[in-house]
């Protein structure tokens, strides 16, 4: 008999700490001071708030998956301000603010030998957003900055037959953001 439960990769706990790490560090590139927050019945998206959530797809050897950033239209025009882009929209904002983060993860799991590639973000936005949560290999992060708050997702399907690859150290090429690549 099947098990219809999927069955969680031991690797996606390592992918949540790089999410975390990935996360903090891009809104430290701009000077965000933000902090993680455990999960709360107030950690949601209240109907009486206008919030975007955009989502991006990802794929690698034996995986893929979904990385979700959802955060308040007042969140979004703080993120904007602190990023010195002026007034635009909050829907950009939310879907280039997802497409850094998952850029920062995917070079976090480039060095793990997990070579991602990824797909446009979508948004969308509206007043009491309700997301679905897939079984197996899902988990919210909620953080908080100064009057304002957002949560991330990530989701990941593993085939039977995923493996991390062993990278040798001395052979790191990883870039970072802000590198610049001459070819």
């Amino acid at each position: 008999m099947t098990s219809l439960t999927p069955t969680i990769n031991p690797y996606f706990s390592s992918m949540l700490v790089r999410l975390s790490e990935a996360v903090l560090a891009l809104f430290e590139a701009y000077e965000m001071n933000i902090e993680h927050r455990e999960a709360s019945p107030e950690a949601g998206f209240p109907s009486d708030q206008l919030h975007c959530m955009a989502s991006i797809g990802y794929v690698a050897n034996g995986l893929r998956g979904v990385l979700a950033l959802g955060a308040s239209q007042t969140t979004a025009e703080e993120w904007s301000r602190a990023a010195g882009v002026g007034e635009c929209d909050f829907q950009d904002t939310v879907g280039e603010f997802s497409n850094m983060l998952l850029g920062r993860l995917k070079a976090k799991l480039l060095a793990d030998g997990v070579a991602l590639s990824l797909a446009t973000p979508i948004t969308v936005s509206g007043a009491g957003l309700r997301v679905s949560i897939p079984p197996g290999n899902s988990s919210w992060q909620f953080y908080e900055g100064p009057g304002w708050r957002f949560a991330v997702r990530l989701d990941a399907s593993f085939d039977s037959g995923f493996e991390v690859r062993q990278v040798d150290p001395s052979m790191n090429t990883t870039a970072v953001a802000g590198d610049a690549i001459l070819f």
